[in-house]
This record gives structure tokens, C-alpha cells and sequence, in this order.
């Protein structure tokens, strides 16, 4: 009994220190190789550094069972270097090498990393950290008994290649994955492919994938079957994609709702945008909807405004009659952007001058305005537009009620910047230049007892028109119509000096064709406007304050506050002037 104790013991502290005997540590300077053991750990904080090849080195010999090294680790601390010639690391037939780097891993010749015939390796490149190599970065292929298969590469650091190719995974490297995470750069300065993969594997990229030889090479090339390919967030590629003659891959997109794109591909794919955005086949592109899908919304607004100052200048006409009377307006909207519609979000800001001058029958309009509206995902319009028309209080020939008829032309400039693999950057600024026409009317009945209440309804044309690059819109007509109820209250009325109180209710919906037909890169395509965003409700509180002088006119100053089923709060401010020309 007590021999067997004495056995077992002696068996456990010559496993303990077989253990502590395969870990080695590197601190200092060390030119010689390092063989890597089964479940050992080799960490570098300093440096290892010889003109060799395979400096560490994860395999005895070729040949299969009994030859490779599992569960190896190797750890390069920041500041660490392992430089080599070819193979700095060799990881040839081993099972779950682990490499973690947040400091340099170099081949001054090729392959920084070799992988060949081997399986389940995770490398993993922190921010800080280097892999490079003269000739392909990271390598794998199955060139012998044992496949090449389930490698894991994730990336926030910066792996790159001068000759060839970054990563190159081929002749059946099998189920890899490969995540280029946001800050993490892939590059390499040859014709060759940047990143290439074999078969059944994914690649996923937020960062940045980028052929320095120029965007018509070859960014990423599949050469298997059955791969996955996701573009995401603001990540950057640039270099064709490129999948010969291979078949069932498949190419995401993940960019957010409303983000424009377009690149350039080979081969065939699967094309699919994970946000929900219409993504066009002819290469693969998409583009924000958001100056077509709020035209009926903006519309609307104008509308709103349109009434909003009559009714102003209604109640500063029964103070002092037959003056000109003007005003200047400035606000501020936002919308919320909804992923589930495809509602882009947005700022609007403008500024604008109203003008009535009273005639015989009716009253003279003149309006301009400017500003610009701020989508999310970089798409912006500038805008500058002059309406005119006629207003007609109490109109006879209309059951005395008040009536207006306005029209007008906006003039637009717009600009957006999208990702594509066509530039040297990624990114590719787009303008277009284009006129929208509108058509405003409403008639109001007002009441002394009960709110007003009315009817509006308001039409666009916009004509065909192209962007400087890739997209091009056909004309589209929009339609409102609109009813309403508003009401006003003087809550102090002195002989010289007026607070009053207001609110508007606004429902509308769209009329018309909900369609925009347009294409990308000479490829058709439709969009169609959802439902829920074609109709909406919108709430208006009115806060003024009025001041009269002794003969010559009136001053007021009044702020408006606007909330909308759409998600869009405004908040505007007026400041008006009557005085006799």
C-alpha cells in the first residue's frame, strides 16, 4: 500500500514539472529556435530573432500521427518581436495552435504564420499588433495526409504582405473564418489578391481591406465553393471581389438602414443586405432612399407652414387692415430613423421669408426659403425654393370661406458619400443637382364657437434626374391631402400688447403612387414606399406674443413646437412685421 502511494506521488510531481518545463518565457534577446511542445505556452515580451526559418516551430516532422504538436500557445506581448525568415511561425500539422499578438510577428522572406495541414488554429491579431511577411502573411493549404481546416483569424491590428497576397488560404483549406473587426487593416501593395479564401468559410469585415496597387486588382478572391462574405458597418474594402468560376457563395451587406454602396464583383453571388435595404444585381449596389421616400413628407410641412403664417397673417390683417405684411421664420426638425420601415432619420434646418401684399379680391403671396435636410449615412440636400400665389379670406364664391392657391419650384443639390471598392479610399462623393415643383391649395372655415376645421391638399413633380455617379431617378409625383382643425386663444389682450396661445391637428395621407423606379450602375430597380410611412398625424402648439404700434404697425415674435406619428419634432421661430408700404 504504501509503495502505490508512494507511486502515485512521484507520478503527479513528474507531470507537474513537465508541465512548468514545456512553458518558456522570453524576456530578453534570443537569436536560436524554439520548438513549441504539446499543450505548452511560449510567450514573448522581448525578442526572438534569428536568420532562420521556422524560429518557432510547431512540428518535428512531416508525416501525421506521432509528428505534430497540439494545443500549443504562443504569445507575443506587447513590444514583442519573433522574426524570421520564412515560417516565422510554423504551425504545420498541428491541432488548436493558438497564436495571440499584440506585438510583431515578421517573416523578412514569406509566411509569417504557415498553417499548412493544419487544424483548428485560432490567431488572433490585437490593436497594436503587426503580422507581416515579404511574401503572404498567413497561409494555409492541405498539401499532405491531414486537411486543412476550421482556422479562426480575428483581426483589430494590422496584417499586411508586400508581394502576394495578406492571407492566403488555398488547394482545399476548408471552413475558416476570418473577422477583419472596426480598426483592424488587412493590406497587401501587389496585383494579388488582398485576402483569399477556399471553400465553406466566412468572411466578415468592419475594418479595413485595401489592395495599395490599385482598387482595379483583386481586394478579396474565393476560389471554393459555398462561402460567406459580410460587408459591415463603416468597413472599408477596396479591390474587386472576385469569385471566378466557383458557385453558392454568398455576399452581405450590413452597412445600417439607408447607407449607399457599390461594388464591384465577379463571379457569382447571393446577394443579400442584412438591413433591409435594396441591394441591385449588375455588381452589387444600394442607395439611401431618403430624398424619395420624404417627399410626401416634406411636402406636408410646407403645407403645415403655408397655413400655419396664413393664419398669423389673418389675425394681424383684422388689427390693421390693407398693410403689406411680412415675416421671417427659422426652424429646426428631426426624425428618428426606424429600421423595421426603412425610415432614414434626419435634421432639417431653414430659413424663410413670407410676403402679403393685400389686393382688391385677394392678397399677394410670395415666399422663399432655404436650407438643407441632414439624413443619417451621409446624405445631404441643399435646397432653395420661391413659391408665390394667392390668398382669398372669406371667398364669396366659396361659402366665405378662406381659400389659398400657392405654387412653386425648389431647386436641390444633393450630396452623399458611399462605400465602394472602386477608390483608392473606399469612399466615393456623389452630387445631383434636380428640381422639385409643388402645388399647394387648403380652404379653411372659420368659426368663432367651435376650432376651425379644413381641407389641404398639396402636390409634387419631381423630373428625372442622374447623380454624377451610379444612380439614376425617375420622376416621381407625390400627393397629400390633408384635414385639419386649429384653434386660438388671446390669453392676455391689452390695447397694445397680445399673448395668445394656439394648436393645429393634421391628418394626411398620401394619394398616389407610393413607387420610385430608379437604377444603379444601368440596372433597374423599384422601390416601394411603406405604408405606415404614407400616412401620419401631427400635432402643433403655437406660443405668440403681438405688439402694436401707435399708428404704423404691428410686431409679433411666436414659436411653434410640432410632434408627429412619424417621429419627427420641430421647434420654429417667427418674427413678424406689418406696416404700410
Amino acid at each position: 500500500m504504501k509503495f502505490i502511494k508512494l507511486l502515485t506521488a512521484l507520478i503527479y510531481f513528474v507531470s507537474i514539472g513537465q508541465v512548468y518545463a514545456a512553458d518558456v518565457e522570453i524576456s530578453g534577446n534570443q537569436a536560436t529556435r524554439e520548438d513549441l511542445q504539446d499543450s505548452s505556452t511560449l510567450t514573448i515580451s522581448g525578442t526572438l530573432d534569428g536568420d532562420l526559418n521556422n524560429i518557432v516551430r510547431g512540428y518535428t516532422a512531416p508525416g501525421g500521427d506521432g509528428n505534430e504538436i497540439d494545443n500549443a500557445t504562443v504569445v507575443v506581448e506587447s513590444g514583442g518581436l519573433v522574426q524570421g525568415l520564412s515560417n516565422a511561425i510554423m504551425g504545420r500539422e498541428t491541432d488548436s495552435l493558438t497564436v495571440t499578438n499584440s506585438g510583431t510577428i515578421e517573416a523578412t522572406s514569406s509566411k509569417a504564420i504557415q498553417l499548412m495541414d493544419a487544424q483548428n488554429a485560432t490567431i488572433t491579431n490585437k490593436s497594436g499588433g503587426t503580422i507581416f511577411a515579404d511574401t503572404n502573411a498567413i497561409v494555409q493549404q492541405s498539401a499532405g495526409t491531414e486537411d486543412a481546416e476550421n482556422t479562426t483569424i480575428t483581426n483589430a491590428g494590422t496584417i499586411y504582405s508586400v508581394n502576394d497576397r495578406a492571407i492566403y488560404f488555398y488547394d482545399g483549406a476548408t471552413s475558416a473564418t476570418i473577422t477583419n473587426q472596426k480598426g483592424g487593416i488587412i493590406y497587401n501593395t501587389a496585383s494579388d489578391a488582398t485576402v483569399q479564401i477556399d471553400t465553406s468559410s466566412t468572411l466578415s469585415n468592419s475594418g479595413t481591406i485595401d489592395n495599395r496597387d490599385g482598387p482595379s486588382n483583386i481586394g478579396i478572391a474565393v476560389v471554393g465553393n459555398n462561402n460567406t462574405i459580410t460587408l459591415k458597418d463603416g468597413g472599408i474594402l477596396i479591390g474587386t471581389i472576385d469569385a471566378g468560376s466557383t458557385t453558392g457563395n454568398t455576399l452581405k451587406f450590413q452597412h445600417g438602414v439607408g447607407q449607399g454602396y457599390y461594388y464591384e464583383t465577379a463571379g457569382s453571388f447571393t446577394l443579400q443586405d442584412l438591413d433591409g435595404n435594396q441591394v441591385v444585381k449588375g455588381s452589387a449596389g444600394s442607395v439611401g432612399q431618403g430624398g424619395s421616400e420624404t417627399l410626401d413628407e416634406t411636402l406636408s410641412y410646407k403645407s403645415l407652414n403655408i397655413r400655419q403664417f396664413l393664419n398669423r397673417y389673418k389675425v394681424s390683417k383684422n388689427r390693421i387692415a390693407n398693410e403689406a405684411w411680412g415675416e421671417t421664420y427659422t426652424s429646426l426638425s428631426n426624425r428618428n430613423g426606424n429600421a423595421s420601415n426603412l425610415a432614414l432619420g434626419y435634421n432639417i434646418t431653414n430659413f424663410g421669408v413670407n410676403f402679403v401684399s393685400p389686393m382688391k379680391n385677394s392678397d399677394f403671396i410670395l415666399a422663399f426659403e432655404t436650407g438643407f435636410q441632414n439624413f443619417d449615412k451621409d446624405h445631404k440636400i441643399y435646397f432653395q425654393n420661391i413659391s408665390s400665389g394667392l390668398y382669398y379670406p372669406q371667398n364669396k364664391r366659396l361659402y366665405n370661406l378662406d381659400t389659398f392657391i400657392i405654387g412653386g419650384v425648389t431647386l436641390k443639390h444633393g450630396q452623399r458619400t458611399i462605400l465602394t471598392n472602386t477608390t483608392s479610399s473606399g469612399k466615393l462623393d456623389i452630387d445631383s443637382y434636380y428640381q422639385t415643383f409643388e402645388l399647394h391649395s387648403g380652404l379653411v372655415k372659420s368659426n368663432k364657437l367651435v376650432p376651425d376645421f379644413g381641407l389641404a391638399g398639396s402636390f409634387s413633380f419631381t423630373p428625372t434626374y442622374n447623380e454624377s455617379k451610379y444612380y439614376s431617378w425617375r420622376s416621381k409625383k407625390v400627393g397629400n391631402v390633408s384635414i385639419f382643425v386649429s384653434d386660438r386663444y388671446e390669453s392676455i389682450n391689452y390695447k397694445t400688447k397680445k399673448f395668445n396661445l394656439g394648436w393645429t391637428l393634421d391628418f394626411r395621407g398620401l394619394v398616389g403612387n407610393k413607387s420610385q423606379h430608379y437604377s444603379i450602375n444601368g440596372t433597374s430597380a423599384k422601390y416601394k414606399q411603406s405604408s405606415s410611412l404614407t400616412r401620419e398625424i401631427s400635432l402643433i402648439g403655437n406660443l405668440g406674443f403681438e405688439k402694436k404700434f401707435k399708428n404704423n404697425g404691428i410686431f409679433t415674435i411666436g414659436v411653434d413646437a410640432k410632434n408627429t406619428t412619424q417621429g419627427t419634432k420641430s421647434i420654429s421661430g417667427n418674427l413678424e412685421y406689418k406696416i404700410e408700404f
